[in-house]
């Protein structure tokens, strides 16, 4: 029966959790899939992922470690790598056998793609794949650098400054989401819990600003790149011949996005794939569908986009069973 438990994994001034969701009965050299949760690196909290990730995960019998992270912009690029680095170090060596260290596949929603992307350019030994789910793949694209503006007004300076100040803290999602998963939303045979009711939702007030909208402020004001530049070094490098060694050491990505996504375009995942290469990437694209549609979707789900999101799933689980 799948259980969930919570582990530090870092402590970098504060303790930074993962949760753990695993079997007893799971192969002991089984792959890990780590985790990094949406909320564009400034919001939500490791608790903030779809049931059917969940249940995709237990099918194949992976343990699925949920990584939380200190949020931008008041962890800065650097202390945003060091968790990232963290977390990785971590699942490689969860419960692993004595003297090995476990297979990671690195993923991660939107913001989290990001980070799950920092562990390829940045990680020795690489992941053996990644996997993107309305992923950003870096802020080096054009839509994160033209002035875009996703809210109906610029964000006033003045309106931000005091979510901008808030102390360095690990995102949380806010109480009672329709997005933040429990176990309670599976049975015990890891399908859909029918009778299922989800806590009321907290209200808050819809008149200031909240952590979450530091994403659309920085986009607008094309400021990813300065913030985490010195990290997310984009891919450029993998069109240079003299690189090749790099690139083939770049482990299989495997994407779904949707075509009608306004907050992270598809062509944001297309451009990774011009420049790293189609035997690198694939790209599952789930028509008509926006960001994040499948957030809270169970894998048996039979609503738009749904069928992308299983067939780039079990199009990973080929290349894992590749490799092994």
């Amino acid at each position: 029966m799948l259980s969930k438990s919570t582990e530090v994994y870092a402590n970098h001034g504060m303790p930074i959790e993962c949760d753990i969701y695993s079997d007893s009965d799971y192969p002991e050299d089984a792959p890990v899939f780590l985790y990094f949760h949406p909320g564009g690196l400034v919001d939500w909290g490791r608790d903030c992922l779809a049931p059917w990730l969940v249940q995709s995960c237990r099918q194949r019998q992976w343990p699925l470690i949920s990584a939380g992270f200190r949020q931008m912009p008041q962890v800065g690029a650097r202390g945003l790598l060091d968790d990232v680095t963290a977390a990785y170090k971590f699942a490689r060596e969860w419960q692993a056998t004595e003297g090995r260290e476990r297979r990671v596949i690195v993923g991660g929603a939107s913001g989290g793609f990001l980070t799950a992307a920092l562990v390829a350019h940045h990680c020795t030994p690489p992941p053996i794949a990644l996997f993107s789910i309305s992923g950003i793949a870096t802020f080096r694209h054009p839509f994160f650098n033209s002035s875009t503006l996703l809210t109906p007004e610029p964000l006033a300076d003045a309106d931000m400054a005091p979510v901008i100040a808030l102390p360095l803290a690990v995102g949380k999602t806010p109480a009672g989401s329709p997005s933040a998963f429990v176990l309670d939303k599976l049975l015990a045979d890891g399908s859909k819990n029918p009778d299922y009711q989800p806590p009321e939702e907290a209200r808050r007030d819809e008149t200031k600003p909240t952590r979450g909208a530091l994403y659309d402020y920085y986009i607008y004001k094309n400021a990813w790149v300065d913030l985490l530049g010195e990290v997310d070094v984009g891919y450029d490098w993998a069109r240079d011949a003299s690189n090749k060694a790099r690139l083939e050491a770049w482990p299989p990505t495997v994407i779904f996005h949707g075509d009608d996504d306004p907050d992270v375009p598809l062509d944001v995942s297309q451009q990774v794939q011009k420049s790293l290469g189609k035997d690198k990437v694939k790209i599952f694209v789930a028509e008509g569908q926006s960001h994040l549609f499948e957030l809270i979707s169970f894998v048996e789900d039979d609503g738009p986009g749904m069928g992308a999101v299983r067939d780039a799933f079990e199009y990973l689980g080929g290349i894992v069973a590749g490799i092994e």
